[in-house]
């Protein structure tokens, strides 16, 4: 029944263990060089989620397949729709890059994205590389880079789904392909979503509020081959959401966001060439009003972004085991809000990158130049090697710089905003030893960062400065793939010491987490368990209690086509909180049936 459980990928160089037909020489990743690459010849910790694991665990957002990642924290402020924050190896939110289709989400707000506008039905897979990568995408991929890939089919295909659960949620979508031609193809998604929420800030003040949600998106790709080795498209996307939140200290607030995005780009791939230019621009308005305002959004003025790249990428390969590759990068953002003016910034960027295989050894190197607008000129550098000392043993090592700049939100909003503040900078090193043996698969991975002028947000006024001095992050994670039985299982024990330039502990960061997901298919049915242990870790002058999370979730193929699914989220109804007052959702129940034609 199952095509293929748990993610394709959990450790890089080594064989799946739950499907040794399955080899990482044959599984390849776009994320880590921004290039099409074997996971044997990634010098970095890579996790690939596919569409069918989504589909077995039946995630209601993005943030719940997040929270299972390696190396991850999560913190939301409430239940779906809320805002969420992601921290990666102890990285501030906005120190990873968060990308759709390797184009980087709009971040011009709070310098983290919003995960909400990310439908579940569009995704294909997530490649998630752990470590520096600023020497190849620039400043926000300090820890890591996560890239959405969203669907794509070969052949003509049509899905249609629908569901409810907890908290009067309902769902619908659609995902449909179609040839136009033999050389023309046309995707089309769409997507509405609605949940009366609960109260998620709850005070004696707001007793029997609800802060629900509601969502619509749409998505358009038009692609065309010109001939056998140069294609174009173009994709436009449309998103809107409202969410309800808790206006201290007695009112509904209500925001009101509209994401309008275009895409369009040409392609050049031969067997030793590849060329391909992106183009892209994004605008974003938002509106925040009580939700008893009878004109609702429109009592009040948005807060607007908006933000234009360009990306150039060339990759040339010489003789089987050395590739370069060159490109050039351009983005120009702007964040405006009632009280304070327009303000913009852009970032030119040229980088290059070299790998060569040298019998058992990779090397790997990356040289990146940025020139910021507001601050001036900065270089980033990677260097990686792996050496695979037999069949089943790989030891990797990395080093690499980052630049980090200042969002728009955190230089210029009139509240929290600091137009001093510095860039972060910072060095980080890795190294990680993995061995596929016939039973398990499994790594260990350590690293050490130091950051530069940390940006933060202190109490009580949680206006944005600059920590003076070096903020040091180390931890180690340690992950394994096995059967036992039946039961296929994917593992991982982390460890995290997080402390500032003063001592202090960084905010929302577990010093200990532990991650485990058991899959078993029983004729017509395909099981997940998953368990999450979450440590005690700060959010702000509060300690958050550690907390245990288990989901269960099944798929039921009536016929190949036909699929009916279930999701329990947190099967013993565990009361924690991963923001400060803000609990996180009992246990709830979702159901949901899909047909593919």
């Amino acid at each position: 029944m199952s095509k293929k459980l748990l993610a394709t990928a959990l450790l890089p160089f080594a064989a799946l263990a739950q499907d040794p037909s399955i080899t990482n020489e044959e599984v390849t990743v776009v994320t880590a060089n921004r290039v099409e690459q074997a996971i044997s010849d990634v010098l970095a910790p890579v996790t690939v989620i596919t569409r069918d694991d989504i589909e077995l665990t039946q995630a209601q957002s993005v943030t719940d397949v997040f929270r299972m990642l390696p190396g991850v924290d999560v913190k939301v402020n409430g239940g779906r729709g809320q805002v969420a924050s992601i921290f990666i190896r102890g990285a501030n939110s906005n120190q990873a890059l968060i990308l759709i289709d390797g184009v980087a989400m709009l971040t011009a707000n709070t310098g983290s994205p919003d995960f909400n506008q990310i439908p579940m039905n569009s995704i294909e897979r997530i490649e998630f590389i752990r470590g520096p990568r600023a020497a190849v995408y620039g400043s926000e991929a300090i820890a890591g880079v996560i890239n959405i890939i969203t669907q794509s089919s070969s052949e003509p295909i049509t899905t249609l789904s629908a569901g409810f659960g907890s908290d009067a949620s309902y769902k619908t979508s659609l995902y449909s392909q179609l040839n136009l031609t033999d050389k023309t193809n046309l995707k089309v998604t769409a997507a509405y979503e609605t949940t009366d929420g609960y109260n998620v800030n709850p005070s004696p003040a707001n007793k029997g509020d609800e802060h629900g949600f509601e969502s619509q998106n749409y998505s358009a790709m038009l692609k065309h081959q010109l001939s056998d080795s140069l294609s174009i498209f173009i994709q436009p996307r449309y998103y809107q959401n409202t969410v309800g939140y808790n206006k201290y200290p007695d009112k509904v607030g209500e925001a009101w966001i509209e994401n309008i995005a275009f895409d369009g780009g040409i392609t050049y791939s031969t067997d030793v060439l590849y060329s391909a230019l992106k183009l892209t621009t994004t605008f974003e308005d938002k509106y925040d009003y009580l939700a008893s305002e009878v004109d609702g959004r429109h009592s009040t003025s948005p807060a607007v972004r908006e933000q234009q790249t360009a990306n150039w990428l060339n990759q040339y390969t010489f003789f089987d085991a050395f590739t370069a590759a060159l490109g050039f990068d351009w983005k120009d953002e702007s964040y405006e809000k009632p009280g304070v003016n327009k303000e913009e910034k852009s970032n030119k960027a040229m980088f290059t990158t070299m790998s060569t295989n040298i019998s058992s050894v990779t090397l790997e190197g990356s040289v990146r130049v940025d020139d910021n607008s507001q601050f001036g000129t900065h270089t980033t550098w990677g260097l990686a090697a792996g050496w695979k000392i037999n069949p089943q043993w790989k030891l990797i090592a990395s080093s690499g710089t980052s630049f980090k700049a200042p969002s728009l939100f955190q230089s210029y909003d009139s509240v929290y905003g600091n137009a001093g503040l510095k860039p972060e900078e910072s060095i980080s090193y890795d190294v990680g030893l993995e061995s596929s043996l016939e039973l398990i698969t499994w790594a260990i991975n350590a690293y050490y960062r130091d950051v530069d002028n940390l940006i933060h947000g202190p109490a009580p006024t949680y206006k944005y400065v600059n920590i003076d001095g070096n903020s040091i992050i180390k931890g180690a994670e340690l992950e394994a793939s096995f059967d036992l039985f039946t039961i296929q299982n994917q593992a991982s024990i982390e460890y995290l010491d997080a402390e500032d330039a003063s001592g202090n502990e960084l905010q929302n960061r577990a010093k200990y987490k532990a991650k485990w997901q058991g899959t078993l298919t029983t004729g017509f049915v395909d099981w997940s368990l998953q368990y999450l242990y979450q440590g005690e870790r700060k959010d702000y002058s509060t300690d958050l209690a550690s907390y245990s999370l288990w989901n269960l979730s099944a798929v039921y193929y009536v016929i190949p086509d036909v699929k009916l699914a279930a999701r329990i989220e947190n099967l013993f109804d565990k009361e924690y909180e991963t923001a400060d007052g803000y609990p996180a959702p009992e246990r709830g129940y979702y159901i949901n049936a899909s047909y593919e034609f």
